[in-house]
C-alpha cells in the first residue's frame, strides 16, 4: 500500500511539473508578441502551486504600488494610529491632475474621509490620493518596515509616484528617453511577479490584516475600473477579478511599465493570484494589454484542466 502511495505521489508530482512547464512555455510564446521583457506568476491559493516566467525579475511597479500602500494604511488603522473616518485635508501642492477624481473635485471639496481616499487610490488609481497616503503612511521607511514585518520579498517602494514620474522626465524627448532608460535600470520602486502573487495570496488568506480589513481591501480591488482589457480582458464574462493595474508614461514609443496583478475567482470556488509585468516595450497599448490578457486566460484555462 505504501509503495502504491509513493508511486501515485511521484506520478502526481511529475504531472504537476509537466503542467507547470507547459503553462510557462505557453506564456513564453505569448510574450513573443511584445519586444519588451514579460514577467508573470500564477499562484493557486488552495494548493500553493506556483508557475512563473521571469518570476524573480524586477519590474517598475507604477500604480501597483497602491496595493501595498493601501494595505499599510489599513494596518495603521488596526494599530490605532489612524481612523477611517478621519477627514484628510487636500492642499494644492498635493494635487496631481489627470488620473484623480480628488483633483477634479478640488477646491469645491477640500477634504475626504480616509476610507474614501483609500478606496479612490485603489479602485480609481487616484494619484492625488496616492501622494497623500504615501506621506501619511510614513513614506519609504515605513513601507520597508512593513514589508519586513509581513516577510514579503520582491517588492520595494522608495518614492511616491510623482517622484517616479519625475525620474522619467527630461527637458527634451531625448532627455526623457534617457531618463526612462535609467529608471528601468533602477532597482527602486520595483516588484517581481513572484513577490506580488505572494503578497496577494497572504492578503487573501487573511495572514496580513484583520478579517475586516482584509474584506475591505478585497472589495476595493474588486471595484478597480482601470485596465479592463488586461487580466480581465479574455476571461469569461462575469468572472470576478480583484486587481490593481500599473502604467507608466510612454517616451519615443518606449513604455517603461504595463502591469496588472490580482486574484481571479474560478468557477469551482478556488482562487488564483496572477501578476503580469511588461517593461521596456515599444509595442502599442493594445498589444501590451492583450499579452497580459492572454497570459491570464492561459492560467485560468490551466486551472480548469
Amino acid at each position: 500500500m505504501r509503495r502504491q502511495f509513493l508511486v501515485a505521489s511521484a506520478a502526481f508530482g511529475l504531472q504537476s511539473r509537466a503542467q507547470a512547464r507547459s503553462l510557462e512555455e505557453e506564456w513564453r510564446e505569448i510574450a513573443r508578441a511584445t519586444d519588451g521583457t514579460v514577467g508573470a506568476a500564477a499562484l493557486w491559493l488552495d494548493s500553493g502551486r506556483l508557475v512563473s516566467l521571469n518570476g524573480d525579475n524586477r519590474f517598475p511597479l507604477a500604480s501597483v504600488c497602491k496595493l501595498p500602500l493601501a494595505m499599510n494604511i489599513l494596518a495603521l488603522v488596526e494599530e490605532g494610529k489612524l481612523k477611517l473616518n478621519r477627514e484628510i485635508e487636500v492642499v494644492q501642492s498635493d494635487l496631481w491632475p489627470g488620473v484623480s477624481e480628488i483633483a477634479k473635485a478640488w477646491p469645491k471639496q477640500r477634504s475626504w474621509p480616509l476610507e474614501e481616499m483609500t478606496r479612490l487610490m485603489v479602485a480609481r488609481s487616484d494619484n492625488t490620493a496616492e501622494e497623500i497616503l504615501y506621506r501619511l503612511g510614513g513614506g519609504a521607511p515605513a513601507m520597508a518596515a512593513r514589508f519586513r514585518q509581513w516577510k514579503i520579498d520582491g517588492i520595494r517602494i522608495d518614492r511616491s509616484e510623482r517622484e517616479c514620474a519625475a525620474a522619467q522626465t527630461g527637458a527634451t524627448p531625448e532627455a526623457s528617453y534617457q531618463a526612462t532608460l535609467r529608471y528601468l535600470a533602477d532597482p527602486r520602486d520595483t516588484g517581481s511577479p513572484n513577490g506580488t502573487v505572494q503578497l496577494l495570496a497572504r492578503l487573501f488568506r487573511g495572514e496580513l490584516l484583520s478579517r475586516e480589513s482584509t474584506a475591505r481591501m478585497i472589495e476595493m480591488l474588486k471595484a478597480t475600473s482601470t485596465g479592463p482589457k488586461r487580466l480581465k480582458g479574455l476571461l469569461p464574462p462575469g468572472t470576478v477579478v480583484a486587481h490593481k493595474t500599473g502604467t507608466t508614461g510612454v517616451v519615443k514609443r518606449l513604455a517603461a511599465g504595463t502591469n496588472d496583478s490580482g486574484v481571479i475567482f474560478l468557477p469551482n470556488g478556488s482562487q488564483i493570484a496572477v501578476s503580469v509585468y511588461i517593461k521596456a516595450s515599444t509595442k502599442d497599448d493594445a498589444t501590451r494589454d492583450r499579452v497580459i490578457a492572454r497570459i491570464a486566460r492561459a492560467a485560468y484555462d490551466a486551472s480548469l484542466s
